[in-house]
């Protein structure tokens, strides 16, 4: 199947495993959606899994699929696309924020999205918004990533960066 589906199963067997989980639990679990030896093909790299199977064994895992995924490509070497707050461009420059403000508009009217608080920047985004700022690409998303200060944590380093 390829190192994408062995990751694939090994996230999802650490998942099972983390919340005390057998492979005949899972299919009591599931009202019997589920056969114990899919969920081992699945774990094991044999047997592809569809995204709409994937959340589902997510959901009865009690994990968010979309953290589970970021896992899998880390571990297969792509890493998770960057994601971009919003309000973080206050941090910016007045020239550089209203450069990643547009390019944001752009992004949302391509996407068909509806406006919210973070856009997720596809391959390619930060190094086209990093050479319009005349930045390198590591020192824009350390910009964009650096946790803001407000009253009620002074102090941002426990903060999470941006999504």
């Amino acid at each position: 199947m390829g190192i994408f589906g062995e990751q694939v199963g090994v996230a999802l067997r650490r998942a099972r495993r983390a919340r005390g989980l057998t492979l005949r639990a899972v299919s009591k679990l599931s009202d019997g959606r589920y056969k114990p030896t899919s969920i081992a093909g699945y774990e094991r790299g044999e047997r592809s899994i569809a995204l709409e199977r994937f959340c589902d064994l997510c959901r009865l895992y009690d994990v968010d699929p979309s953290a589970l995924l970021t896992e899998i490509l880390e571990a297969v070497g792509g890493a998770p696309e960057p994601g971009l707050d919003v309000e973080r461009l206050e941090a910016l420059g007045s020239a550089e924020a209203a450069l990643v403000a547009g390019f944001v508009r752009e992004i949302r009217t391509l996407r068909q999205g509806r406006p919210s608080d973070a856009v997720v920047l596809r391959a390619g985004d930060v190094e086209v918004l990093a050479t319009a700022a005349g930045k390198r690409p590591e020192d824009l998303i350390e910009i964009l990533g650096r946790p803001r200060r407000t009253e009620d944590d002074p102090d941002p380093a426990g903060a999470p960066s941006a999504t």
